[in-house]
């Protein structure tokens, strides 16, 4: 067994070496959940995802804007609100 830190969350937890082709998410990530979150993330950074789709993906594990985040790394929390939260710029009428 190892010791790991969440990615996401930053909570530690148990790695089993072993177990690593079995349950592979939990080499990045504490809970599916969690992975599921750096996932997105990883595939907005790579361009995979427009902002668009990693928000829906995002309201799909029940991540929205009016969401209490604070449980997230603060950096992580940062990059899924700078995806999530942007609002439209408003068009100035001449």
């Amino acid at each position: 067994m190892a010791n790991k830190k969440c990615g996401v969350c930053g909570g530690e937890y148990d790695y089993c070496l072993k177990c690593e082709k079995t349950h592979a998410w939990k080499f990045y990530a504490c809970s599916p959940e969690h992975y599921q979150i750096h996932m997105v993330l990883d595939q907005y950074r790579g361009g995979v995802f427009d902002k668009e789709m990693a928000t829906d993906c995002f309201a799909r594990y029940g991540i929205t804007v009016d969401k209490d985040l604070s449980y997230l790394l603060p950096e992580v929390e940062r990059d899924v609100r700078l995806i999530i939260d942007e609002k439209p710029i408003e068009e100035k009428s001449e």
